[in-house]
């Protein structure tokens, strides 16, 4: 059988309990319209509660992003079954509880900013982290800013909003900011960027689907100042299709012996040549995780002499050469990550040869995701034992059906399988085998008809009767 769930700490079951107690009784005050009590219980949780909560824990803000998000979704509960909609003032009432108040790690989004005005955002003492995406509607993006506190802001997010002026706001208060995202803001330029010259403590700056408006000097210039950078233009999150494979940065153009030792992580874009990745090791030497968004006709080989290197993610719609085999074959040990993200009818997925190349070669690999294609009908994949990978992602990329089968796996703690059958036998016969998938903890599979989906429910819940560490989730396959 697999790991029985083990007990939660205390203080972990103390703190959600007072959460949900607090988020509770405030949503019982809303519903009798109370709107004048639900104000005083808020102030009383901020001065009689917190005070009891050490800053150092970073427990307000914990509480405060647990509390506001119970509190909203009891509100919408009652709106979907058909229930009055909460007033927009105690909505109000609740985000107050992060304002007027000391909270380090505070992280304020737009789900806190759309129950807000603008004139209230100084009232948000220390915030840690700001993304905004959606900002409000007939204001000047540099105005909105202003009416922050940013002196301790370390990470901002906004991303297809930003433009010049608001990166001069950002380059005069926020000389502590570590991340910005401002991917796909089509207004930024060399000068905006520029601006940002005080930051002296970014670790990671996105300004991607920007670059029609950059120049490759700016980018030398930010590499120069930025003593502290890790990465720039590295897909975290999203991938721009098209944009992301548009080259933002010629490491050619920067003299070899201006080396940025901090960075750790690189995207490889456009045409990639053997001098391309010469500049990349010279100036790079530190690298450990590298993206491939790009066409490379350059020899992977080369990358052997960054001795740091442990992750590989491929992106696009460009098929891996077999240069990579070579490389695998000569550092394939190092590697821990390897991630290879392919579209239907691209060379370059895999077939059960190269999942056994895989096996062979990177014997330490840790997190493995990639698309299979099959040749015949219901052909099966074999997956060796990976002795110490802990997260599998397996897309089935092809019309016909296709099945799979696993070996001992001991250190998976998270599968996502989409498009093998018969999924419920597959999924059944890992759930409950602690000899070969023993830290097993989630399977995700995308939605699927009503009877498998019924079927692998009641596997959840013999799990849970069991009290067994392991579940079904079921997921959209675009989140795979």
């Amino acid at each position: 059988m697999p790991k029985l769930k083990q007990p939660t700490p205390l203080t972990e079951l103390v703190f959600d309990f007072i959460v949900n107690h607090c988020a509770n009784y405030c949503h019982q005050l809303s519903l009798k319209g109370n709107l004048e009590k639900l104000r005083r219980t808020i102030n009383e949780i901020k001065t009689e509660l917190f005070r009891w909560m050490p800053l150092v824990l970073r427990q307000r803000a914990a509480f405060c992003t647990s509390f506001v998000t119970t509190f909203l979704g009891l509100g919408y509960d009652v709106m979907s079954t058909g229930g009055l909609v909460r007033p927009a003032a105690h909505n109000k009432a609740a985000i107050e509880i992060m304002m007027d108040v000391e909270i380090p790690g505070l992280r304020c989004t737009d789900q806190h900013l759309g129950h807000l005005k603008v004139r209230d955002y100084h009232r948000f003492r220390t915030i840690n982290t700001l993304d905004m995406r959606n900002p409000r509607f007939g204001y000047r993006l540099h105005d909105v800013l202003s009416r922050f506190r940013l002196e301790n802001l370390t990470q901002l997010v906004l991303v297809s909003w930003c433009n010049n002026q608001a990166l001069e706001v950002i380059g005069s208060h926020c000389r502590n900011l570590r991340l910005l995202n401002i991917s796909n803001s089509q207004r930024v330029s060399d000068v905006g960027l520029l601006a940002l010259l005080p930051c002296t403590d970014l670790r990671n700056i996105d300004f991607r689907a920007c670059a029609t408006r950059i120049t490759y000097d700016t980018v030398n210039t930010l590499l120069s100042t930025f003593t502290k950078l890790e990465q720039f233009n590295t897909i975290n999150h999203e991938y721009y299709p098209g944009q992301d494979q548009t080259k933002a940065f010629d490491p050619c153009k920067r003299e070899r012996t201006l080396v940025c030792p901090s960075m750790d992580r690189y995207c490889f874009r456009g045409t990639v040549y053997n001098y391309d990745l010469d500049a990349v090791v010279t100036l790079f030497p530190n690298l450990s995780r590298l993206q491939f968004c790009c066409n490379m006709v350059g020899d992977y080989q080369i990358l052997q002499n960054l001795h740091r290197l442990e992750e590989l993610s491929f992106w696009g719609d460009v098929s891996i050469v077999p240069h990579l085999w070579q490389l695998l074959r000569i550092i394939g040990e190092n590697i821990t990550v390897l991630n290879v993200h392919m579209p239907n009818g691209v060379p370059g997925l895999f077939t059960q040869n190269e999942v056994n190349f895989v096996h062979e070669c990177c014997k330490n690999i840790q997190e493995f995701s990639f698309g299979f294609v099959s040749r015949i009908d219901m052909d099966k994949l074999l997956i060796r034992p990976f002795m110490k990978l802990k997260k599998l992602v397996i897309v089935h990329r092809h019309m016909r059906t296709a099945t799979i089968e696993f070996q001992e796996m001991p250190a998976l703690e998270d599968l996502s399988l989409t498009y093998f059958d018969p999924i419920v036998d597959i999924i059944s016969s890992m759930m409950f085998d602690n000899t070969r998938f023993g830290n097993l903890k989630r399977i995700k599979y995308p939605i699927l008809d009503a009877t498998d989906h019924q079927l692998l429910h009641h596997l959840n819940l013999i799990a849970k009767e069991r009290n067994l560490d392991i579940s079904v989730v079921f997921v959209g396959s675009k989140s795979l």
